[in-house]
């Protein structure tokens, strides 16, 4: 545990403040470059220059959903590890984009450097690989003056909190535009009933749960001969928790960043369980099949977080929150919000129905051409850590604290900088990979 000061997630000026005394070395790669380089406004100076660094599911998503904003926008640039994926990526987006997609050879930057040659080609970039990278590209689209779309999670260890947070700092100071891929900040159901809520519809709010229950994510991606260990986990990084923070950060933090924006505040601790009883053995890859974390805030309201991934089980993504005038349920996949009690009130779903992925860009792509002030990573990555520190609780069995989770120095994995290196998990004898034990697992 880190001996530094202590401090309140609760207070967002304090908490900023402590991050970046506490962050020196992240700050310290961060250049003053000069502040009028980095604002864009649509002065007929030509399209807005568009990277993409990770052309996975979610990347390729997301750059679709950028070219489909009302910005005047090219992509230009590609980072990735695999030229198949890369590839594949390109050919799917200029079939959908013809006019809006201009990625030469020499403008695909492949390998594990290659994000920082695509940054430098544009003028906003979207970082969609596995989120355990998501820190030091963060960093350098900062340094370099580029705004950012960033997929959540934003880190997988405090450490990564850190400079995430740091990073936030320097993106207000050069101007910069950050959207974070939370996208139910965006969606109108939740704008409307968090609004309600907010406004007094449930009273004093005295507890709130939440679910991510659900069967197996995706299929893994089966092992090819030329691939080395580390390919294959690479592909699979949602069954590897070295990448994706593990259920509880990657799916789970959609639920809790709700209930944090609700409260307008962030956990003080965290207990709980975790496990994996059913997603075990060869290829199963490396992660928990379920949570369930009690979060406390300062006001003594308590969040029940629940997160699962078994086939076979009732099925429930949602959020709730009970107070003292009644209760209101959150259905995002259905389009249900509901409260009941003393201020009874369903939502009427909107026609056409508005898109949260697509409404995170269009609001992100204003505000650059607009020039007005939007930067998401400050709350998206406190939210971050509020999921890290729950899973912390479950690895470990113990009791966690934020203040000794926010300042812990444990990385959860050590640095990944090439194909050749070994990876943080490695399989014993019969292909089983080792998996963390409550009661035995040091979280910080």
């Amino acid at each position: 545990m880190n001996s530094g000061p202590q401090t309140s997630p609760n207070d967002p000026s304090l908490t900023r403040r402590s991050f970046l005394q506490q962050a020196t070395t992240a700050s310290a790669v961060l250049s003053a470059l000069p502040i009028e380089r980095f604002a864009y406004a649509a002065t007929g100076g030509g399209p807005l220059q568009l990277a993409l660094v990770g052309g996975g599911g979610r990347g390729s998503g997301a750059a679709n959903q950028a070219l489909r904003t009302e910005a005047n926008i090219k992509l230009v640039a590609m980072a990735e590890i695999f030229p198949d994926i890369a590839q594949t990526t390109i050919n799917n987006l200029k079939a959908q984009h013809p006019d809006k997609v201009d990625v030469p050879e020499e403008r695909l930057f492949l390998g594990f450097e290659g994000y920082k040659q695509a940054i430098a080609a544009c003028d906003v970039v979207i970082l969609a690989t596995p989120c355990t990278f998501r820190p030091m590209m963060f960093e350098e689209a900062v340094r370099q003056g580029k705004h950012v779309f960033m997929e959540k999670p934003v880190a997988v260890d405090a450490p990564g909190v850190r400079r995430v947070l740091a990073a936030a700092e320097e993106a207000k100071r050069k101007n910069l535009k950050v959207g974070v891929g939370l996208q139910r900040r965006h969606k109108l159901g939740y704008m409307e009933t968090v609004k309600r809520i907010q406004d007094g519809a449930i009273g004093q709010i005295y507890y709130a749960r939440t679910f991510w229950n659900m069967g197996t994510a995706r299929a893994m991606v089966s092992r090819k001969p030329e691939w080395n260990e580390l390919e294959y986990q690479l592909h699979n990084q949602f069954y590897f928790a070295w990448q994706c923070g593990d259920i509880h950060l990657d799916m789970g933090l959609h639920n809790i960043d709700v209930i944090n924006w609700i409260k307008g505040m962030y956990p003080v601790r965290a207990m709980g369980v975790g496990g994996a009883e059913v997603r075990r053995g060869k290829e199963a890859g490396c992660l928990y099949d379920h949570f369930s974390i009690e979060y406390e805030y300062a006001d003594g309201t308590r969040l029940f977080a629940q997160n699962r991934q078994i086939a076979g089980c009732f099925n429930y993504v949602a959020e709730a929150a009970h107070g003292s005038l009644g209760s209101v349920e959150m259905l995002n996949d259905r389009n249900i919000f509901t409260i009941t009690g003393a201020n009874p009130w369903k939502y009427e779903l909107e026609k056409p129905i508005v898109n949260p992925y697509q409404k995170e860009h269009d609001d992100l792509f204003k505000a650059i051409v607009e020039d007005t002030p939007y930067n998401e990573a400050e709350r998206g990555a406190l939210s971050t850590m509020t999921a890290i520190m729950g899973r912390m609780a479950g690895y470990s069995g113990k009791k966690i604290e934020w203040d000794e989770a926010i300042h812990s120095e444990r990385l959860l994995h050590a640095p990944i900088t090439s194909l050749q290196d070994t990876p943080p998990v490695l399989p014993d004898e019969n292909g089983i990979y080792p998996l963390p034990i409550p009661g035995k697992y040091e979280a910080l």
